[in-house]
């Protein structure tokens, strides 16, 4: 399924979107991607038929958080929140919760996610990635199975509304 803006372009026509103009380094921290906004459906309903461990996060006040867990990370999906307005200013949050937004998780998912949305790739490692033999990542995610690691793995991606335990979750994933 190749990946395209929802402009009327069939799938697989030449000429789509290069992989760094679906997913662009963050700067929430190394091997963290945001997805372009446009593709963000496409992406979504593409996780949808993967059978992928799943959570969601909800809490008061906090983003909503969407995260599908895959090989080295996943992707999560946070939702914008609105803070209620008090009297006077409202103090600052110890750490600023996660904009809007899709994000990739893990060099590995990048990875499988470019061969899988037949993406034009990188055909170097990029900063900070250790590249797997090629084959090897479509071998992992295609060898896959839901377990309660993996479960574990979707819960602690969903529990990521800021910035702080993003970066914490991102390191642990890399154990």
């Amino acid at each position: 399924m190749a990946i395209q803006p929802d402009t009327g372009v069939s799938s697989g026509v030449p000429g789509g979107p290069r992989w760094d103009e679906v997913f662009t380094p963050s700067d929430l921290g190394s091997g963290v991607f945001d997805v372009r906004w446009d593709l963000r459906p496409r992406l979504r309903r593409w996780l949808a038929t993967q059978d992928l461990p799943t959570a969601s996060g909800r809490e008061a006040h906090r983003p909503a958080v969407d995260a599908w867990a895959m090989l080295d990370g996943g992707v999560i999906a946070v939702s914008a929140v609105t803070l209620p307005a008090g009297p006077g200013p409202s103090p600052a949050p110890s750490s600023p919760l996660l904009g809007p937004g899709m994000r990739v998780i893990g060099y590995r998912t990048l990875r499988l996610l470019i061969d899988r949305l037949e993406l034009p790739g990188p055909a170097q490692a990029l900063r900070g990635e250790h590249l797997d033999v090629p084959g090897v990542v479509a071998d992992l995610y295609d060898a896959r199975r839901s377990d309660a690691e993996a479960t574990e793995q979707a819960e602690l991606m969903a529990s990521c509304t800021d910035r702080s335990t993003l970066r914490w979750v991102v390191t642990a994933l890399r154990v």
